[in-house]
């Protein structure tokens, strides 16, 4: 029923759902960094990555050089992200304030010149002129019938969405930063918590969805000191020629922002 009820509301949505067909082939030939929020980040200067166009997903906005990248999107399609309050991990039931999506909302006010590209969940509450919202595929009739949303669900989880949009708008290089589940050795942790991370392998991440996605775009990933399993990998150092320097996340968030990110039992901020 619950799959009914979201095939039923593409049609009615799709005067909002088309809005992104104005970005297709955009950036057709460029390359492009795309951004997360692996702890590796700490050891990087984001500067380093202010000479091509950029796309961060999540909380990437609240680290203290941001306005050292060149971005002119956001990828934050997390189903119902933007909502006042949410449910708590730890206690089945419970109902928590959001403190981080109106922390985000005053992002979205302070660059009234750069496209997010959000979930249609959050449609009701979230309306400002720039939103793009997205839900499940790109309804593009354009598209060829083996477009990779045609082949693998591409809306699962920040990166494999980051990399659709990328392909989306033509960009025939994606270079990850952040993006630490692709690395070996790999790290768990964000790099607003504290500390330096956790290695942690993280076996076959995504191997289905980089086969596909290859087809359509080069990925490289840039790793801190490692490699990748199945896209090419440089380092930090081999990227920029500069030596990675480590810097705690109270180093490189506002307290406004750290206490936020603190109300989410998942994150160990202090």
């Amino acid at each position: 029923m619950k799959n009914i009820l979201k095939n039923l509301l593409v049609p009615f949505a799709k005067p909002l759902l088309a809005k992104i067909h104005r970005y297709k082939d955009a950036h057709r030939g460029e390359s492009c960094y795309l951004l997360g929020d692996g702890v590796s980040v700490k050891w990087f200067d984001l500067s380093a990555f202010g000479d091509k166009t950029a796309i961060p997903c999540a909380f990437m906005p609240f680290h203290n050089d941001f306005d050292k990248l060149s971005v002119r999107y956001f990828s934050v399609t997390e189903p119902w992200w933007f909502y006042p309050w949410e449910r708590d991990p730890a206690i089945t039931g419970k109902i928590l304030a959001n403190p981080r999506q109106l922390a985000y909302r005053n992002i979205i006010k302070k660059y009234p010149d750069k496209e997010f590209f959000v979930n249609l969940s959050n449609y009701p509450i979230l309306n400002n002129k720039n939103i793009t919202y997205t839900f499940r595929d790109i309804y593009d009739d354009r598209l060829p019938s083996n477009f990779i949303t045609q082949r693998i669900n591409a809306f699962h989880g920040s990166l494999r969405t980051s990399i659709l949009l990328a392909i989306y708008m033509g960009f025939d290089h994606a270079y990850l930063v952040g993006y630490d589940y692709t690395h070996r050795p790999s790290r768990n942790l964000h790099w607003y918590e504290k500390g330096k991370g956790i290695i942690h392998p993280h076996e076959n991440y995504n191997q289905d969805f980089f086969a596909i996605a290859k087809e359509f775009i080069d990925i490289t990933t840039i790793t801190l000191d490692g490699t990748s399993d199945f896209i090419n990998a440089v380092t930090y150092k081999e990227y920029t020629g500069r030596d990675p320097l480590y810097r705690e996340n109270t180093e490189l968030a506002e307290e406004r922002y750290l206490k936020a990110l603190a109300t989410w039992s998942g994150y160990s901020i202090y």
